[in-house]
């Protein structure tokens, strides 16, 4: 029976927001059963006094997310599945000048040169160069700087719903380091590694390169097949759950609680990348599976790279408690890959609400980059191409129709600077990436124009 009452004047988050995660609430304590039937949009207007795009977005978040499903001619109802396994709640640059002998270059996988503010960069690097020249002396922790790590604890907590203490983080310069961390970790008990197939190839080669047996398992719409997994016999799984790499989709709620199930039953271990799940453009950030059942089967990693600046290689990984004393034994053998000087700059700059205050900067400006993206391509279609997951992140993802020489088009991009970067399984699609983020906002049409055109040189119906 539904019986939300709400005061949305006791908060200053959105109105559909606070609906949202009313009603997440109701379903999640269980007070809202499964394939219970919700009231219509216009139901709840009249319930709750708000209006129709409030009770829309809401609905909208929820259905990502796969707490509700709408159901053709008969309304919204809770999604198939149980909650049992949940014990708490989450959280809620300029391109080439033109020669004359050579085509323009755009250089579309550079960040935008007017989202990052390096005055505020500069003053937080001039503040350790300034008062903490004496730390700079030693070579600092082996996990990362503690106020580093203080900060991330802080930051992923309150963005992303993420469950941890700062003793649990390790820092790193890049993904593909910290996965060599994890990789020489559990060599010695596993032969085994299961990846998204398609996914994030060069995760892969990590693993691979250290000697692995490597399980390609398939995407679904709603995430990973936990079926599959399951047959694979692999105990390790990588998953990006909250905006898949390459498709952009989004793993429900069911398929979460379905491959947390399979970790506990196991004795399993998931790697969450978590890359870029804060630039979401359509609806409230998805937040990370960590967070669920206080994330004791789950290694979360992030990055600072997108969100920040390509040149600044940081990176992190939270380990389950049960896995700190494995790696406390395997940590002091390397030394610590990241700059002081960056880390605490970071700090610093975090501590100081900078991050916080670039972060809704680039929300905005990469958000009407996307926008301009998806009209360009309505704009100036081409027949064999489809764009796939474009509502959030820093890149979109192309599907290719068999009859284009795909090589030959990522090729002849390439020289004009118009990144494609290719994606392993062509055999479940023919993808490719296609990163926007450095193309300036006045020549995003022209951009896709380049593309199809060379596309269609490409073309053989």
């Amino acid at each position: 029976m539904f019986g939300l009452v709400l005061d949305f004047e006791l908060s200053n988050k959105p109105k559909y927001i606070q609906l949202y995660e009313a009603i997440k609430s109701e379903i999640e304590s269980g007070r809202l059963s499964k394939n219970e039937k919700l009231p219509s949009v216009r139901q709840l207007i009249g319930l709750l006094g708000v209006s129709k795009a409030t009770v829309e977005n809401a609905y909208q978040q929820l259905m990502v997310e796969g707490y509700i499903e709408s159901r053709n001619k008969s309304g919204y109802y809770v999604g198939d599945f149980e909650f049992g396994l949940m014990t708490q709640k989450v959280c809620s640059p300029n391109p080439n000048p033109p020669k004359a002998s050579r085509p323009k270059r755009f250089n579309t996988d550079d960040a935008e040169e007017s989202a990052f503010q390096f005055g505020e960069w500069k003053k937080a690097v001039n503040r350790v160069l300034e008062y903490e020249t004496k730390t700079l002396l030693s070579y600092g922790e082996v996990q990362g700087e503690s106020a580093l790590r203080h900060e991330i604890a802080q930051f992923v907590h309150q963005s992303r719903g993420v469950k941890c203490t700062p003793d649990q983080i390790v820092i790193g310069a890049g993904i593909q380091y910290l996965f060599s961390m994890i990789a020489i970790c559990f060599r010695n008990t596993t032969q085994k590694m299961a990846f998204e197939y398609p996914g994030f190839t060069k995760g892969m080669f990590v693993f691979e390169d250290l000697g692995y047996e490597m399980a390609r398992i398939p995407v679904e719409k709603d995430g990973i097949n936990v079926t599959a997994l399951e047959d694979s016999g692999a105990k390790m799984v990588y998953v990006s759950p909250s905006h898949q790499y390459p498709t952009g989709s989004v793993m429900t709620i069911k398929k979460r609680l379905q491959l947390l199930e399979w970790a506990r039953k196991n004795d399993g271990l998931i790697i969450e990348d978590d890359y870029d799940s804060l630039l979401r453009y359509e609806g409230y950030p998805v937040p990370a599976l960590q967070g669920l059942g206080e994330g004791a089967h789950v290694i979360y990693m992030g990055s600072f790279s997108k969100l920040l600046m390509p040149a600044l290689r940081i990176s992190f990984m939270i380990l389950p408690k049960q896995l700190m004393e494995r790696f406390a034994v395997l940590l002091p053998r390397y030394s610590q890959s990241v700059s002081k000087i960056d880390q605490l700059a970071l700090a610093h700059y975090m501590a100081e609400g900078a991050f916080e205050r670039h972060i809704r900067r680039i929300k905005k400006i990469y958000g009407r980059k996307n926008q301009l993206l998806v009209e360009a391509f309505k704009t100036i279609p081409h027949p064999g191409i489809a764009l796939v997951g474009s509502s959030s992140g820093l890149h979109v993802t192309l599907s290719f129709d068999a009859r284009i020489d795909l090589k030959g088009v990522t090729y002849e991009c390439a020289e004009l600077g118009i990144v494609l970067e290719s994606v392993a399984g062509e055999q479940l699609g023919r993808y490719v990436v296609f990163s926007y983020s450095g193309i300036p906002d006045h020549e995003m049409e022209m951009v896709v124009e380049k593309l199809v055109r060379v596309t269609q040189r490409h073309w053989h119906p």
